[in-house]
Formats: structure tokens, C-alpha cells, sequence
């Protein structure tokens, strides 16, 4: 029970846009891909700050495995 719990960066489309220097409609493009992780949250959007990055780096897709409606997110 005393384990940390890491949770990721979040950050909305025009915060990611911004901090990765990618225009606004690119980072959309990207959600909608599926290229990297994000999150709803009623009509926002939330993008993972660290799948950005890490796509960035890498040009990998995450692992994403859809289970009834939800992406299960890796451990």
C-alpha cells in the first residue's frame, strides 16, 4: 500500500501542440490515428505528454488493445 502511483502527463491538444512545437491540427491527426494515447473527458480531449514524446522519439505506435469501448493502457 505504500507503492507510488505514477501517473502520466496530460495535457490538452493546443498544450501538446505547443509544447512539441506541432501545430494544433497535426496533434489531431495524430489522436485520430491513434498514434498516440489520449483520454476524453466529456468533449476535451486529453493527450498523454509522455506518448507524444515517445512518438516523436521514435515514430512507434503504442500498444493499444480495445476492450468493450476502452483502451486498455499498458503496465
Amino acid at each position: 500500500m505504500g507503492e507510488a502511483v505514477l501517473f502520466p502527463r496530460m495535457g490538452t491538444i493546443k498544450e501538446a501542440a505547443d509544447a512539441s512545437g506541432l501545430a494544433v491540427y497535426r496533434v489531431r491527426r495524430l489522436v485520430a490515428s491513434g498514434r498516440i494515447r489520449y483520454v476524453k473527458a466529456g468533449r476535451r480531449i486529453l493527450v498523454n505528454l509522455d506518448s507524444l514524446a515517445r512518438y516523436l522519439n521514435t515514430g512507434d505506435q503504442p500498444d493499444s488493445v480495445t476492450c468493450g469501448g476502452m483502451q486498455r493502457i499498458p503496465e
